[in-house]
């Protein structure tokens, strides 16, 4: 009998083998065959893919093309004297960076576009962008040349038709490359207008213009009127008609008269600037400025006409992958069945296993945690899985689950009450430090009141005030573990105040400088935290930046509500740093002490979880000292204006007006 049972069990074993042995086949077939079709797949959607890629970084470089422009010109007109440009230039100094800004975020893509060769280019991208600053100040500080000033903004404009040529180079077609190249005479042509626009403008202003800068002002507008001639006899259809319509108008005719008004008048040397010109140099700025976007939207759409080509050819493409691919995978799976069709007991065992453990996973084990989390007392030998798969391999992999799910429900039940006890003694010794606290700041309250010895008060103030940076962080505990601290403020305080309470929470406040804040208040739901957020963020400052330098605190109403601004003089931190420390901003961990061995800091939770509370938005980045600059965005449900009558008042949408 024993002899039967052990042939039986046997052969059982070589037909598992052997049947196991078809299904790897099987499988590895079916990866072959799949893999195949999913290489021609994408090798098909290339074109589809660069399509969508370069799409996505035409609307950014046009807005950073024009914003710098801009910049350009009023930078060279503020150089010439023209004080009234200061308040524009100030505005278009933030175009630029949001759209510098929105041009870096698509450095991925670059890079995307040409893997090989990319590199080297964004470098000195970079090297030009981080002069920006450099110039920004030396026209402020009226000391810096207008050809510097003309030369940077320029390689900057410049750097975006460059990466115009580079995405024609590598585009997937010799067509899409061919219109993509045309698309940039263009921008060429709307650049070198803004380029003979600014020095033509700089002249009129202030009366000058020397023989060799009417030469470069003649060599821009010959550059202009070239590129668009260029432009009419390559372009077709509805962008030729667009382009047509462009030089028909009536600003193109102004643009042009203008520059064959200078170019004939001459070198000139003081006297008005204005003589004998058909329009004002504002009319003229205005017609440019038509000329120039019209131009760009031109590029755009001829651009959007060769990625559109693109789009159509890697679809097509796709489509013919695909049936191929098809028919490799129909071949595979055919295989693939016929293996599964002779080992259709075993697998049936297999997917009847595979689904009771995933129902262990994913509904009880959870439902288990969930009830301990709860508090509920959970008895984990009733609970645990009873898999019975028999007694070969198959059964014992099954016995396995059965302990392994035992396990998982003790140490999870285990960590919860761990959890739990921790928890309460973290709250509680946070309540009685609390208590402490409070009744120390009304002694020192008391004794600050009857002491008339300036020394001797002078002494209970700096106790006050480490006894308030303790209160701090006993709430940071109260805070972490889940509760409110105990200050509330039911009616809007003045931002201004919150601010300086904040700043005299900190441990080095008399290196905080509060700047002008603008007359707004915050809702008192929200005050106890916003100072406690201010105060970890302005600690923070002072203690990362050198003891003789200040942290300016500054603030000012934005689109979406108030931001107030942290800005230190110190070494900064990494790029990697800047963007883990953002994303935990944005969606801070839950806090545990498990947290607490990590490297993050604990103030930084501590921000977070009342940034989240609210719906306020911290985020750091490099400030202009090269330390560290954070914008404390407090939303618009928050915030009012104190004066109902004042201009910001309409800035509060969430906030109904007082009567």
């Amino acid at each position: 009998m024993t002899i039967r049972r052990t042939g039986v069990r046997g052969r059982v074993s070589v037909r598992i083998r052997l049947l196991s042995m078809v299904l790897i086949s099987s499988i590895m077939l079916l990866v072959v065959g799949g893999g195949g079709a999913v290489y021609l797949v994408n090798s098909a959607r290339d074109s589809t893919d660069w399509a969508e890629l370069a799409s996505s970084t035409t609307a950014p470089a046009i807005l950073m093309v024009s914003a710098f422009q801009e910049e350009r010109r009023l930078s060279l007109l503020r150089l010439a004297g023209d004080v009234s440009s200061a308040p524009a230039l100030s505005t278009a100094k933030q175009r630029s960076d949001e759209a510098l800004a929105a041009v870096m975020a698509k450095g991925d893509a670059a890079r995307a576009l040409n893997p090989d060769g990319s590199r080297e280019d964004i470098e000195g991208y970079n090297k030009l962008f981080s002069m920006v600053p450099t110039v920004r100040t030396g026209v402020e500080l009226l000391r810096i040349t207008p050809d510097e000033v003309f030369a940077v903004y320029t390689g900057v404009i410049g750097t975006i038709i460059a990466a115009s040529m580079l995405a024609a180079r590598v585009a997937p077609e010799a067509k899409v490359g061919i219109e993509l190249g045309y698309a940039v005479e263009q921008l060429r042509a709307a650049e070198a207008l803004s380029q003979a626009d600014t020095l033509g403008s700089v002249a009129v202003t202030t009366g000058e213009m020397s023989a060799a800068q009417l030469v470069d002002f003649g060599r821009r507008v010959g550059e202009f009127r070239g590129e668009a001639a260029y432009s009419a006899t390559v372009l077709k259809g509805r962008r030729l008609a667009q382009l047509s319509e462009i030089t028909a108008s009536p600003q193109w005719q102004q643009v042009i008269a203008m520059q064959d008004a200078l170019l004939l008048r001459g070198p000139t040397s003081g006297g008005d600037g204005e003589a004998g010109l058909p329009i004002g140099l504002v009319a003229w700025q205005d017609a440019s400025k038509y000329v120039g976007l019209a131009l760009q939207k031109l590029w755009e759409d001829q651009s959007g006409d060769a990625h559109a080509i693109a789009r159509d050819q890697g679809e097509r493409d796709t489509g013919s992958a695909l049936l191929g691919g098809a028919l490799i995978a129909l071949a595979a799976v055919a295989a693939f069945l016929l293996a599964l069709v002779m080992a259709n007991r075993f697998i049936a065992r297999m997917h009847r296993l595979r689904h009771d453990t995933l129902e262990l996973a994913h509904e009880r084990l959870p439902e288990v945690m969930r009830r301990v989390a709860a508090g509920e007392t959970v008895d984990t030998a009733a609970e645990a899985s009873h898999l019975d798969f028999g007694t070969d391999e198959l059964g014992q992999v099954a016995a396995a689950f059965n302990r392994a799910h035992v396990a998982a429900m003790s140490a999870a039940v285990a960590e919860a009450q761990t959890k739990a006890g921790i928890s309460t003694v973290f709250l509680d010794i946070a309540h009685r430090s609390q208590v402490v606290v409070h009744r120390q700041l009304a002694l020192l309250d008391r004794a600050e009141r009857d002491e008339s010895n300036a020394d001797q008060l002078d002494l209970l103030f700096q106790l006050d005030h480490l006894a308030t940076r303790a209160r701090r962080n006993a709430e940071n505990l109260i805070i972490l573990g889940g509760e409110q601290p105990g200050r509330r403020w039911r009616k809007p305080v003045p931002l201004l105040e919150l601010v300086r309470g904040a700043i005299a929470e900190s441990l080095d406040y008399t290196r905080i400088v509060a700047k002008q804040m603008p007359d707004v208040r915050v809702s008192g739901l929200a005050v106890a935290d916003v100072i406690h957020l201010l105060a970890e963020l302005m600690d923070n400052a002072t203690a990362f930046s050198p003891p003789e330098t200040q942290v300016v605190v500054s603030g000012i109403v934005v689109g979406r509500g108030v931001a107030v601004e942290i800005v230190d003089q110190g070494l900064g931190m990494t790029e990697i740093d800047v963007a883990e420390r953002n994303a935990m901003l944005a969606d801070p961990p839950a806090f545990s002490v498990g947290t607490l061995a990590g490297t993050s800091r604990l103030g930084l939770f501590v921000v977070a979880t009342l940034a989240g509370r609210h719906g306020i938005s911290v985020r750091l980045s490099e400030s202009v000292y090269g330390g560290v600059r954070v914008v404390v965005l407090i939303p618009s449900a928050l915030a009012e204006a104190s004066d109902p009558e004042s201009a910001i008042s309409g800035q509060f949408p969430a906030v109904s007006p007082r009567p």
